[in-house]
């Protein structure tokens, strides 16, 4: 008896309309939180930001009627020496970045690729260095590094005179990124271990079969393997120094002079400290326009490897 009544009722018709059994039915139905949020914290934010390079904003008119002024802002900002050198800055950090990330990074994850408790206990600490707040690492560096600090009282004690290492002109800048270099390279190390460890030992074994060294080895085989990864690794670096805004903040706050005012530092201060709310916007908006114009042949290039 039971029987005949599930199968009558599966029979019947559940009363929800087939528009709504479909959705309940398609996997993308459960993408709407994440679109909603990317809408809310992103694309929203980022139509502000255009809107506002467009208009004429200034502390008497943030929360009125913005006047529009076409590419005016445009004109202004690039017509101004100080963004190329900041966007000159900006681009010595990301090539810096570059080539620690990757000569550090694939030492030691190199070194790192073995298992054990010592590896452990190093990849511990790394991940607890890269976990740290900017404000946090960036201020520490600070204080080790002021002309006071305990870097110049030590290189004072070995008869070494003391070196004005964020509030020289020619050193500041190079200071900062290599904080920054150095916040940034337990990430680099994971990111390439990870890769190392999925590199097929049978390939390995081949080539010491085969007779080939180690230097050979890596260069023919394992960095190839590596090709991808390293391409998103490039792309994330890049990234990570246009948007390397925490650590010069705390450290120099832009200076001595404008000696470390790189695109977002730029930005910062021309919106919140000069009050000219539309020109941080443009160079903002120039910043990741710059950013996009880095990233695109990379992850074009990487594209084109995953494709069979």
């Amino acid at each position: 008896m039971s029987s005949t009544v599930q199968a009558v009722n599966a029979g019947r018709p559940t009363g929800r309309p087939a528009f709504a059994r479909a959705l309940a039915r398609t996997p993308i139905w459960f993408l709407v939180p994440a679109i909603g949020l990317l809408a809310g914290f992103a694309v929203y934010p980022l139509i502000v930001l255009v809107r506002m390079s467009l208009s004429d904003v200034g502390p008497s008119n943030i929360v009125g009627a913005w006047p529009f002024i076409g590419l005016e802002n445009f004109v202004t900002v690039l017509s101004d020496d100080e963004i190329w050198l900041a966007l000159a800055r900006t681009i010595g950090v990301a090539v810096v970045l570059l080539a620690s990330n990757f000569v550090f990074g694939f030492i030691g994850a190199s070194i790192l690729s073995v298992g054990g408790r010592i590896t452990e206990t190093v990849l511990a600490v790394m991940v607890f260095v890269w976990a740290l707040p900017p404000i946090v690492s960036g201020s520490a560096f600070k204080f080790l590094l002021n002309d006071t600090g305990p870097i110049n009282s030590a290189l004072e004690a070995l008869g070494i005179p003391p070196v004005a290492w964020l509030s020289s002109p020619d050193l500041a800048l190079w200071s900062v990124t290599a904080i920054i270099a150095w916040a940034a390279l337990p990430f680099s190390v994971l990111v390439i271990r990870g890769a190392l460890l999925a590199v097929p030992h049978d390939l390995l074994e081949a080539a010491a079969l085969d007779g080939a060294g180690y230097w050979r080895t890596q260069l023919k085989i394992v960095l190839p393997q590596l090709r991808p990864t390293l391409g998103i690794l490039a792309i994330l670096t890049v990234l990570y120094a246009f948007k390397s805004f925490d650590f010069f903040y705390v450290t120099t706050k832009g200076g001595p002079g404008t000696t470390t005012n790189t695109l977002p530092v730029l930005a910062y201060n021309t919106a919140f400290s000069g009050f000219e709310m539309s020109t941080g916007a443009t160079i903002a908006l120039v910043s990741m326009l710059a950013v996009a114009i880095f990233a695109v042949p990379y992850i074009r290039a990487v594209r084109r490897e995953e494709q069979p």
